[in-house]
């Protein structure tokens, strides 16, 4: 283990913070995908003063409007760093910059970073730009103390995980923009968590339609808000039936599948208090486990809506698919995860576990589309998607010796 790498991040302490804090700043918002470029700007010059050949690569106007019509206003970038060494093998970090927008009560504005207590809060800090800082500073590392690199690095900073990243970490896989052998997810595992794989995803909007009426005389309409309570009523079998369906990780932890009702939820034009609802929508958010396939999570959720007809009065719906990405899971035992492992355990002076993540990253498209080994790691965070998200500083400092370690000494 090369102990001036370690000493140099230590030191470099304040300045690894300062540049989260200015990444924070940044209200990389999505939906519907803000100020990207200013971001991707940011991360390039830092990419550029440590040596680095970038690319941003800009997804055409033309895919963007077919994929995201309703963000079609809003570019999408992706930034490439590649530092080549000459190796024989070549080793893909990726993290995304893109945040989920901003609700509730923050004890610090959530675009103003604050340090307090050995934390750094902001939305972001945590889902992912801490990773990428504690990315640049691994790399900063490296190139201060002279220490190269034995395989060749190749770093993508990408947009869009937070609805899918088909447009971020997936075009960049889809487009052959990556030419590496392996890759790191800088999210998906922490401190002795080493990840190898996550949870696929079902995203459904159900559309339950109802025949508008006036207040005073409610038996001449059907009404959609009713009878989306009782399918939402109908839909808690499922939640049942999903405690005798464990998925048991190498961590040894069991995992089930979950259903989420009603994160977006809403009605149809004509609203009003004193009118039979018409339409009521809301979502569904399916999280599948390893030994499921998307294929039979939507099958089943989709039987369980047509089925409702036969106990709910008069009523109707509509289904249509937001998302679907099949769960992921990787040989934990082959060599690739063992070694970064190894350089976990070097750093922190801990037994390593391998786990399974139970929300989803952008480590499938490497996975299944890149035909890579892959391991998801990066700093402890808390509070993501949620109020007062924050990163642990402490945790960042030897998140980036561990990517450092590695580099110096995986050779592939």
């Amino acid at each position: 283990m090369h102990e001036a790498l370690n000493t140099y991040l230590e030191q470099q302490e304040r300045n690894l913070c300062r540049f989260l804090q200015d990444l924070v700043r940044i209200p990389t918002v999505n939906p519907p995908g803000e100020r990207y470029a200013e971001c991707v700007s940011l991360l390039e010059e830092k990419l550029k003063s440590l040596g680095m050949a970038t690319q941003v690569a800009t997804v055409p106007e033309t895919l963007l409007r077919e994929t995201l019509p309703a963000c079609a206003d809003y570019p999408r970038l992706n930034l490439i760093g590649r530092w080549d060494v000459g190796a024989a093998k070549t080793v893909h970090f990726n993290a995304h910059y893109d945040v989920v927008p901003v609700s509730g009560q923050w004890r610090f504005g959530p675009f103003e970073p604050k340090i307090e207590g050995g934390w750094l809060y902001g939305r972001g800090s945590a889902d992912m730009k801490g990773a990428i800082a504690a990315c640049c500073f691994a790399l900063q590392a490296l190139h201060a103390c002279g220490i190269s690199p034995r395989v060749n690095v190749e770093v993508s900073f990408t947009a869009d995980e937070e609805i899918g990243g088909d447009l971020g970490a997936g075009f960049v896989v889809k487009q052959g923009l990556s030419r590496a052998d392996y890759a790191i997810v800088c999210e998906g595992g922490a401190q002795a968590n080493v990840g190898c794989g996550h949870n696929g995803v079902l995203w459904l909007e159900v559309a339950v339609q109802g025949k508008a009426a006036h207040a005073s005389r409610p038996h001449r309409g059907i009404n959609a808000f009713e009878n989306m309570a009782a399918l939402t009523m109908e839909l808690q079998k499922l939640k049942e039936a999903f405690s005798s369906r464990p998925f048991t990780p190498p961590s040894g932890r069991a995992m089930h599948p979950t259903l989420n009702l009603g994160g977006v939820f809403g009605v149809g034009p004509g609203a009003k208090v004193n009118t039979v609802p018409a339409l009521a929508t809301f979502t569904i958010d399916r999280r599948i486990t390893p030994n499921e396939t998307l294929r039979e999570a939507e099958r089943e959720l989709r039987a369980a809506i047509r089925s409702a007809r036969r106990v709910i009065p008069k009523f109707r719906a509509g289904v249509s698919r937001l998302l679907g990405i099949a769960p992921c899971l990787v040989n934990h035992q082959s060599p690739f995860p063992r070694a970064f492992a190894r350089a976990v355990r070097a750093v922190r002076g801990r037994r390593t576990r391998f786990y399974v993540t139970a929300g989803f990253t952008d480590m499938h498209f490497f996975v299944v589309e890149g035909k890579m080994p892959a391991v998801g790691y990066g700093p402890k965070g808390e509070n993501a998607h949620s109020v007062d998200e924050r990163v642990q500083i402490g945790d960042l400092v030897e998140t980036a010796k561990i990517y450092a370690q590695f580099l110096s000494t995986w050779e592939g």
